[in-house]
């Protein structure tokens, strides 16, 4: 193998193999070898020394020689080039030139291989009209391939929006979720701040009453001692002295204080500042918290619509918001909500303005408009319109259009109906057997209402 190789081709040659490298690797002692040929000749001699100088490779693993893999590999391109170059255009059974291509086995013959039992029976065209055919078939595949090109390109273009969409998405809702932890934070600092204001006001009061008894105590105290002593004199003295001033001893001896008592509730209460404190902090802390039944998903807003931070109020915009194309989005003023049903009974009330409209949806996997069932209303018009059949619905007049309504679904009966809270008369009823998940739906501009949350204590049995 070593005498065939040139001049050129002596410095990229693998002294274990004499043959252009392949994936060469290089020792520290600089000689480079085929990765396959170097574990080899190591695996045999039992030694990871180099073929050549002997020296002891201390690592575990060569380096790739990346720059000699290259020179190797379009060298190697070369001589497979310059080894078919002389005879590309003759056959290599009959020396004949190439003038047929056999469109069975995909490959050139000549008029000797056509009549050639191989090839007797399959369609050969001569190589010009195969190129031709292979060419118009390439340009179309060409064609298909650009295509596809522009739709990973678009895509990754859309992928850029998006991952700058996340970015934003996350400063956003970082900041909305910092912001409502303040309310609850303030809201517990204020009524951390009364609560112990409390106590001390209580510890104060009580404890100047008690100050105030404790002087009295003294006085009172004082004034017995001083009286003990001075009866305690009279009566040591001698008996003309005593009897003389018995009758005013007698008098002073006797005493006309009541006999002291603990006074009631003189202690704080600590019972009435500690007991069940979280628990009624809690219950106080729903007058500042409000509870929606569904929530607006930002991911399948319109980018004509607003969406508040606590998303559950919707609104028209004036201009477009440059939002990604991404699948769940459905239309320019639709959007959809973060909940879905498959079952049971579910309701939701909604404060209505201008042009809207409301009721449930099915999410479409493609880019294709979803199913939707519900009512809507033209500010324009003033009536009201089923969204499925598009008809009006004539026994709601103009004058009595509803400001507020509840979408109430029950999905096992299929069964959708719209309420007039105002007014407390039911709408429309629309009478659907639902298969998929479905969403609540909205357009334009839409308040969804908070309802009231209620707790309830339950005693052991």
């Amino acid at each position: 193998m070593a005498g065939n190789v040139s001049q050129s081709e002596a410095d990229y040659t693998c002294p274990v193999c004499c043959d252009i490298f392949k994936d060469p690797v290089l020792l520290l002692c600089g000689h480079s070898f085929c990765k396959y040929c170097l574990k080899e000749w190591w695996r045999q001699s039992r030694l990871q020394a180099c073929p050549v100088c002997k020296e002891i490779f201390p690592m575990a693993q060569p380096p790739r020689n990346l720059a000699l893999r290259n020179l190797s590999d379009t060298l190697r391109r070369e001589r497979g080039q310059r080894a078919t170059s002389g005879s590309k255009e003759l056959c290599s059974l009959h020396s004949e030139r190439l003038k047929l291509f056999c469109q069975d086995d995909q490959q050139l013959i000549c008029v000797i291989c056509r009549d050639a039992q191989k090839h007797k029976k399959h369609n050969c065209v001569p190589v010009d009209e195969a190129a031709a055919d292979l060419r118009t078939k390439l340009r179309v595949e060409l064609m298909h391939l650009k295509s596809k090109l522009g739709s990973f390109k678009a895509q990754k273009v859309n992928c850029d929006k998006m991952a700058r969409h996340i970015k934003l998405q996350a400063q956003q809702t970082e900041r909305t979720i910092g912001e409502e932890f303040q309310k609850l934070y303030r809201f517990l600092r204020a009524e951390e701040a009364a609560r112990l204001d409390a106590v001390r006001k209580e510890a104060t009061l009580k404890s100047e009453a008690m100050n105030i008894r404790i002087v009295n105590l003294d006085a009172e105290i004082s004034s017995l001692a001083d009286k003990i002593q001075t009866i305690d004199k009279e009566i040591k003295a001698e008996d003309y002295s005593f009897m003389l001033n018995v009758k005013s001893t007698l008098e002073r001896s006797k005493c006309k204080l009541s006999e002291p008592e603990t006074p009631v509730g003189a202690l704080i209460d600590e019972a009435k500042h500690q007991g069940k404190l979280l628990f009624a902090v809690w219950m106080k802390m729903k007058s500042i918290i409000k509870y929606t039944p569904v929530t607006l998903d930002p991911n399948t807003s319109g980018p004509q619509l607003i969406l508040s931070e606590n998303l559950s109020h919707l609104s028209e915009s004036k201009r477009a918001h440059r939002l990604p194309n991404n699948p769940e989005r459905e239309g320019l003023f639709t959007v959809l909500c973060h909940e879905s049903f498959s079952s049971g009974k579910h309701s939701w009330d909604v404060e209505v303005d201008g042009t809207w409209a409301a009721g449930v949806a099915t999410r479409t996997k493609h880019k294709t408009s979803p199913r939707v069932w519900g009512i809507y209303a033209y500010g324009s018009n003033d009536y009201l319109f089923e969204l499925t059949t598009d008809k009006s619905l004539d026994s709601i007049s103009r004058d009595i259009l509803p400001k507020k309504v509840r979408v109430q679904l029950d999905y096992d009966q299929g069964l959708l109906s719209f309420f007039d809270l105002d007014r407390k008369a039911l709408v429309h009823i629309i009478k659907h057997t639902f298969r998929d998940p479905v969403f609540p739906y909205f357009n334009a501009t839409v308040k969804i209402l908070p309802v009231d949350v209620s707790v309830r204590i339950r005693q052991p049995t």
